[in-house]
């Protein structure tokens, strides 16, 4: 499972102790050497002021540290040099209304507990190494949340099938 995230800093804010511990184990097994915690949103404001931070995992918890909020925060650049870090959101719960929000947020990857290591691994690589166009507009600013794969749009289908069409009418 060692891949080169030696020179990646990670910053991980955590409410919650021994799962904060947990997720930079899982951080450092993965090979990251250098993981910061915090605990609460001013020191995790402060941290992403004052280090230079490659990857940041936040979890949601309406009482006492919303990754939702740091989220909107960091994209709509009021945090400098954040605006477009790749945020991984860890969920307690798997609720569909939360899930939106954090893609709304401008959330790159959520992940449900309990954290599979295997599918934290690959989502964090995925992350770090496909890297997607950031957008901003009035609305969101966040992750380009359309798939980049080269298949036809729903336009281009409709305009192959009009053409199909005026192809049959010069036979």
């Amino acid at each position: 499972m060692m891949s080169s995230f030696e020179q990646f800093n990670v910053l991980v804010a955590h409410s919650n102790d021994p799962m904060r511990a947990a997720i930079t184990e899982m951080l450092h097994g993965f090979g990251f050497k250098w993981v910061l915690g915090a605990s609460d949103i001013k020191t995790t404001l402060e941290m992403l002021a004052l280090n230079r931070i490659d990857l940041f995992v936040t979890h949601y918890d309406k009482n006492k540290l919303d990754g939702l909020y740091l989220t909107e925060e960091m994209r709509a650049g009021k945090i400098k040099r954040v605006a477009n870090l790749p945020i991984v959101l860890v969920a307690s719960e798997d609720d569909d209304v939360l899930m939106q929000k954090a893609m709304q947020s401008g959330v790159n990857i959520v992940i449900a507990t309990p954290i599979v290591s295997k599918d934290f691994y690959s989502a964090i690589c995925a992350l770090l190494r496909e890297e997607r166009s950031q957008v901003k507009s009035s609305r969101y600013a966040g992750p380009d949340r359309r798939q980049v794969e080269n298949r036809p749009t729903h336009q281009q289908e409709r305009r192959d099938d009009e053409n199909d069409d005026e192809n049959l009418e010069h036979f």
